[in-house]
């Protein structure tokens, strides 16, 4: 599975929301898989279609969403899972917070991985697409445009990607030359593409590029001057009112086609605001798509007076709070520093909230992200100290 990440591709430009500057974004997504596998979540889930086949498979769109959507499913499904941890008979495992915040960062990034392409259908790409009025195949290099089979094996459509990004300037000269339509293309074909470069060329294949590191996407984002135009984080910029929203539902080479097809605007737009184009060099691409990406898994603040109302309406107040609870008073709880501590302490606390229910013949108490919201806001205010 974990080679899959190799076909990571661009994530295209767009106009994310205002996000705290506090977000703690990780360094490495891929430290979740050691908690999937290690909990023995992969006993009854696969990923990709490896894993047990007892649960859903955890890569589908039904599992996508913030950080807060992934826990609410996952808490909405608990009396299902202790169902099947009992005829399994396996014990509920137990996570810290890191562990839980790993392990939903992890589920959240594989709607990061890009598919294996075609290499016929690339070869057809080649054509069709006009590449070979500028590039040969096997014919050498024409008028300081490299030979395709002489260019580095991509090792993943994100490095072929980075190429053509900082071949984008040239290319857009040559095609205004030569008078021929600039090639856009749409996430399939990228994969596509890419297949039939690496088996065309007859280079070595170049190095291979990480998942991405968020913090230093963070930090490349400015370095950049991506934040010229787009907004990132915290405080707003000036946008560029032409840039399309991205829908991470997507996979991850379509986001990055979206990208390429903007790139003739983006070129002309930054020759007028005297913008240099921002040249990437190793793992500069992966970095800040991952850090772009990661905006998306980050929850908007919740509402303490409707969290007061959730901590009501779902018979929390009756086992939490008063004299005759059967719970820890929640008012002798240390701070909830983050919406994934309150899911950690959740989850850890499932079985034993289950059986007091069964008993009280009381339904399991689902939970809607916004409801997750909502109910950490005023739980963080109620035990704040």
């Amino acid at each position: 599975m974990v080679h899959r990440l190799l076909q990571l591709s661009m994530l295209a430009f767009l106009t994310p929301a205002m996000f705290a500057q506090d977000f703690d974004l990780p360094t490495d997504p891929l430290e979740g898989r050691i908690v999937f596998e290690e909990k023995q979540c992969i006993s009854c889930h696969s990923v990709g279609g490896f894993g047990g086949t007892a649960g859903p498979d955890l890569s589908r769109d039904y599992f996508f969403g913030s950080g807060l959507e992934l826990a609410s499913i996952l808490w909405n499904h608990t009396p299902a899972m202790n169902r099947k941890f009992r005829q399994l008979r396996m014990d509920r495992p137990k996570l810290s917070e890191k562990e839980m915040l790993d392990l939903l960062g992890f589920l959240y990034y594989l709607r990061y991985l890009g598919e294996p392409g075609s290499v016929a259908s690339g070869k057809r790409l080649i054509e069709s697409k006009g590449c070979l009025s500028c590039h040969t195949i096997g014919g050498g290099n024409k008028d300081g445009v490299p030979d395709l089979r002489q260019i580095p094996r991509f090792s993943a459509p994100l490095n072929m990607v980075q190429a053509m990004w900082n071949h984008a300037p040239a290319m857009q000269k040559k095609i205004e030359s030569n008078k021929v339509a600039y090639p856009t293309m749409s996430g399939e074909e990228a994969v596509d593409i890419a297949a039939y470069l690496q088996q065309a060329s007859t280079a070595p294949t170049e190095q291979r590029s990480s998942p991405g590191n968020p913090r230093n996407g963070r930090m490349l984002f400015d370095k950049k001057k991506c934040s010229t135009c787009h907004v990132g984080e915290g405080k707003r910029r000036r946008i560029e009112t032409g840039l399309v929203k991205m829908d991470l539902r997507k996979g991850v080479t379509e986001v990055a086609s979206s990208m390429w097809n903007h790139g003739k605007d983006m070129f002309e737009l930054m020759q007028r605001e005297s913008i240099e184009w921002p040249m990437l060099q190793g793992n500069d691409m992966a970095d800040i798509i991952a850090y772009i990406y990661f905006l998306g898994f980050e929850d908007k603040p919740g509402q303490s007076e409707e969290g007061l109302r959730v901590f009501k309406e779902k018979g929390c107040v009756e086992c939490h709070e008063g004299s005759g609870g059967q719970a820890a008073s929640l008012s002798s709880s240390s701070s909830l520093n983050s919406p994934f501590n309150m899911v950690q302490l959740m989850w850890n606390h499932a079985s034993e909230m289950e059986d007091l229910l069964i008993t009280q013949n009381k339904r399991w108490p689902e939970l809607s992200s916004k409801e997750m919201r909502d109910l950490h806001a005023y739980l963080q205010r109620k035990t704040k100290k």
